[in-house]
Parts: C-alpha cells; structure tokens; sequence
C-alpha cells in the first residue's frame, strides 16, 4: 500500500501529512506525540490502509507543517477539523500517542464528537494538573521560550528516551535524533496546552481504548488505569513487553488491537457501557 507525503494549507500555514488507503472507507485520524507522523506512523500505515483511510499530519511546529499564527488549544482544534474537511473526511477514529497526541486526541474527541465516532489514547491521555504559575511563564514570550524549551529537552535526553522504549531494536539512532530533531516542536505543544485552561469538557462520550504498552516506566499502567476510569465506558488494553511507542514496538499487534477494537463496535451488543455507543458500517 501506498503511503503519500501530502501538503495543503491550513489558515495560511503550511502543513504536512501521510495520507494513504481507501479515500471513502472509515477514516483513521493519527497523532504523533515524540518525532514527527514519519517517525511514529510510517510502518504501520500501510497495514492499517488495508482497511482504512488514514491520515497522520505533522502537528504544527513539528516537521513539514509550520506552527499556528496563534499557539492556543482551540485555534488547534479548528486546525483538525479544517484537515479533516479538506480532506472529505466527515468522521475519523483519532488515535492519539504518548502525552502530546494522546492529550490532543482526547480533547478533539471530547469537545467534537461530531467528527470523532471513537478515541483510541496510546501511552497518553493524561489531562495535566497544571500550577498557576506555569501559565504565567507560557504567557511571558522569552522566559516561555526558555522553559519551556527546557521542559522539551528533559523529554528528549538518553534516560527518557531508555525509560519510555523497552525494545532495544527500536532505539535506533535514527529514532534518537528524530526525537531530538522535534524538540522545538514538543516545547510548542507543551507551551500550548499550558497557555490557556483547558476545556471543561475533557472526557469522551465516545467509544474509547486506550491501547498500552505495559513496559513503558514513563506512562505507567498505574496511569492507564486512572485515565481509564476517568473516561466513561473506556476499557484498556496492555501490549506485554513493549514500552511508550507500541506501534514502532509491537506494530503487528498494536494493528490488531486498533482492528479488534473497531470491528466490534459495529457488531450488536447485548449491553451498553454510558459513554460508548456504535459505529455505523463501514460503507
């Protein structure tokens, strides 16, 4: 299967994404957390393009798509749905990895459950407690650009990065240095969710997995379990010997979790959880 780099313009700003599968089948929506949709997506889009319309977008500020006019949450959000729109996608399952992606799809499918049927969080999704004071520094343009640059790097170093991935084959040096290459990115995106308080709204109504790998000593499965019972009808689903990035780490069976997980939302249920419901078929 073929998976094409695409470009569009989104409020005047340039943006990158993957693009590859069915256009008029059930849409995929991806978001990286570390790297870029190349590093975290690129091997196993083509086998979820077998079954899917798949888009996985740079966010702005990482990789080829250039930051917002206006680094805020819901200038973000609108940012979605304009890729969605552009693309003819009415609705697209957001699959959301590591603290970044993971807190960014939960917020799309909470606050747009219009364009989102279901919400699958991948070692993230936690909704930061933020102090008071973070937001003062987010909001002072260099002291921001600072710490928050800071924060990125703690991200990035030799120990995360040995924390959060437990297979040793994936800790390649091109995986380090596309994480490292991201920094300016991940600094934009912290300083973003830090900048403005969130949205009430932060919970899913939607059919929602979180997908974990139960290594990972950065997102633990203590988290997973905290996030889930904060999301109504949210199950949880550990990936054994696999750490922050299953779908580098395990990608065979992080497909198969993501595939199980849709094709039984459209099967009858005898017994609905509050806050999941059905997909429509797949057309």
């Amino acid at each position: 299967m073929t998976v094409q780099d695409k470009t569009t313009t989104i409020g005047g700003a340039h943006a990158h994404y993957l693009q590859a599968g069915e256009e008029h089948g059930r849409a995929l929506l991806l978001l990286h957390g570390l790297g870029t949709s190349h590093m975290n997506w690129q091997g196993v889009i083509p086998l979820l393009a077998e079954n899917y319309h798949v888009l996985a977008p740079d966010l702005p500020g990482y990789g080829g798509s250039a930051a917002l006019p206006d680094m805020r949450l819901q200038p973000l959000m609108q940012w979605l749905k304009t890729l969605l729109d552009s693309s003819n996608v009415q609705q697209a399952v957001v699959v959301g990895s590591s603290t970044i992606g993971g807190l960014i799809a939960r917020l799309f499918a909470a606050c747009e459950p219009q364009y989102v049927p279901a919400a699958i969080l991948v070692n993230g999704g936690s909704v930061p407690n933020l102090p008071p004071f973070l937001r003062t520094v987010a909001n002072i343009p260099m002291l921001g650009d600072f710490a928050f640059g800071l924060l990125a790097g703690s991200t990035s170093s030799p120990g995360a990065i040995n924390r959060m991935v437990h297979v040793e084959s994936v800790k390649t040096p091109d995986l380090i240095q596309q994480v490292r290459a991201s920094r300016k990115g991940v600094a934009g995106m912290l300083r973003l969710v830090a900048r403005d308080p969130l949205p009430q709204n932060r919970s899913p109504l939607v059919p929602t997995m979180l997908l974990w790998g139960a290594d990972d000593q950065l997102a633990t499965l203590d988290e997973a379990e905290k996030i889930k019972a904060s999301i109504p009808g949210a199950t949880l689903s550990p990936i054994a010997d696999c750490g922050h990035l299953p779908q580098l780490e395990a990608s065979e069976v992080f497909v198969w979790q993501v595939q199980q997980f849709l094709e039984n939302l459209t099967r009858p249920r005898k017994t609905e959880s509050r806050g999941a419901g059905m997909l429509g078929q797949k057309k």
